[in-house]
């Protein structure tokens, strides 16, 4: 991407295209393509795991392939990675599909999630380890989490990637922010595209997951967020 793509009327996708390194940007599109894979494959694209607003599904299920990979190219992952503490992945016991799904589908959809976590997990964990301010960006990962995908032992790691909580799509809570990217992708229009980026990573809950410190004192009041206007109308809340 050149320097003149980065330099979109969004600040804030300009300011994230230039802190993730191209490797990272061509590691991430690809996990968000393997994403889209499952989210529109017809035995898949029922599960948590994977599962995208219907209208989405069906925008994107006749989109040119040209625009999934445009929709695949946003600079943050398209799912969310869940890393339990020890706690919460004890109780587990070892199943990894809904009672509801039996027999060949079963050991599909257990296949097909086992071997996403994995490549989700190796990405992830690559990054923290090398450039934790980028797993940051691109999966939203705060120093605790951090910390438990580092210590993760192969087995570990293994065993993780089909636990029921790993993945989930993101932007749950705003349903309509999937129809904006679907929209920006098959359009095609960079100045379009680049708005869609740019709102994504503003909607996402920021350190959210991580818990404030023992005697961290009051939490200090958030700033307003400037709203600038998307072309055509709407609006990103930053």
């Amino acid at each position: 991407m050149s320097s003149k793509d980065l330099s979109s009327p969004a600040g804030v996708h300009a300011h994230v295209g230039n802190l993730l390194h191209p490797g990272v940007r061509r590691d991430i599109a690809d996990l968000n393509r393997l994403f889209l894979d499952r989210a529109l494959d017809p035995g898949l694209r029922d599960d948590a795991w994977f599962q995208l607003p219907a209208a989405t599904v069906g925008r994107l299920s006749v989109a040119t392939a040209e625009a999934l990979e445009r929709a695949a190219g946003s600079p943050i992952c398209l799912f969310e990675l869940t890393i339990p503490g020890v706690d919460e992945l004890a109780p587990w016991g070892g199943g990894s599909v809904n009672d509801a799904v039996a027999g060949a589908a079963a050991d599909i959809l257990s296949e097909s999630r086992r071997s996403f976590g994995l490549v989700a997990l190796g990405v992830a964990r690559r990054l923290a380890e090398g450039a934790p301010l980028t797993s940051r960006i691109a999966f939203g990962f705060g120093q605790a989490i951090e910390s438990r995908l580092t210590a993760l032992s192969p087995s570990a790691a293994y065993r993780l990637a089909a636990w029921p909580g790993l993945v989930q799509p993101r932007w749950h809570a705003h349903p309509r922010y999937w129809h904006l990217l679907a929209d920006a992708a098959a359009g095609g229009c960079s100045e379009q595209l680049h708005w869609a980026y740019a709102a994504g990573f503003c909607l996402l809950p920021h350190c959210e997951r991580e818990p404030p410190a023992a005697g961290a004192g009051p939490k200090r009041p958030q700033r307003a967020l400037h709203r600038r206007p998307l072309p055509g109308g709407g609006d990103i809340p930053c």
